[in-house]
């Protein structure tokens, strides 16, 4: 398929972007490192626009592409492991591209680790233990996420990426529309940082991807910030073993799903005005 070409296209952008972005980038003072890199390093704003544009359009694909798979009912055209393993690189993707989000140490990136420490620890039995291991323990630097955003994460997204598409790498031609794509991006629309302490009475928002999330844990317990995207994933995967009547149902609370997070984003918009 087309759309899927494109997608990993877009992953091998955002890795080499990415590999050009880590010298550059301290642990120890992430947001002093990027406003160097914007400011006073030739191309360094579009370069690091090059890499968000690319990974968010990884994300963008692999949404589309999972509803694309599901609207033609290929998904029976793979193992059941692999079906799931490929269901799974939509949480992966969303996790690799939080990090980076993390890794960006303003306002909105402190305020949403906070979250996500407070999100980790709702986890039964291991949830402490897995905060630790994907954010280091309160006080360290971002020498954790970093690790996960460039090694975990996006290892793990490019073999699953891979064993979906039957190749180890994107073809040239998919590449190339990825990285022309990109770079327009990063040139028409340069990628801000926040502030380093967040203005009095501002609301400060999280990645765009996560917005709805954000609105649903301004009423819901914090354990709905796994529970909720939990049950998403579950519904997509369970479509592949079911027909009929519980196969419509599963899609329709999916499809469910995605309108109530899409509202839940533009009402947390509309609050933050």
């Amino acid at each position: 398929m087309i759309l899927g070409r494109l997608t990993f296209g877009l992953l091998a952008i955002a890795v080499l972007s990415g590999l050009a972005l880590a010298p550059f980038w301290s642990a120890a003072r992430p947001l002093e490192s990027l406003e160097a890199l914007i400011g006073a390093t030739p191309l360094g704003f579009w370069l690091r626009g090059v890499h968000a544009f690319s990974a968010w359009g990884f994300l963008l694909g692999t949404v589309a592409h999972l509803a694309e798979v599901l609207a033609k009912r290929t998904e029976r055209r793979l193992r059941p492991i692999v079906w799931w393993r490929s269901v799974a690189l939509l949480p992966i993707a969303v996790l690799g591209l939080l990090g980076g989000f993390l890794m960006r140490g303003d306002a909105e990136a402190q305020a949403a680790l906070a979250v996500f420490r407070e999100v980790s620890a709702t986890v039964p039995i291991a949830g402490r233990a897995l905060g630790a291991l994907l954010l280091g323990v309160p006080g360290s630097d971002l020498a954790p996420v970093a690790l996960h955003h460039a090694g975990t994460f996006t290892l793990l997204a490019w073999l699953l990426t891979a064993e979906h598409g039957g190749t180890p790498f994107p073809d040239l031609r998919a590449t190339v529309l990825a990285a022309l794509g990109s770079f327009a991006a990063a040139g028409l629309f340069p990628v801000p940082l926040g502030p380093p302490v967040a203005p009095d009475g501002d609301l400060l928002l999280g990645p765009w991807y996560l917005l709805g999330l954000q609105g649903a844990l301004l009423d819901l317990p914090v354990a709905a910030g796994w529970l909720l995207p939990l049950a998403l994933l579950l519904a997509v995967g369970l479509a592949r073993h079911v027909d009929g009547r519980a196969r419509a149902a599963l899609l329709a609370l999916a499809a469910a799903w995605g309108a109530g997070y899409l509202a839940l984003t533009l009402r947390l918009l509309l609050a933050g005005r």
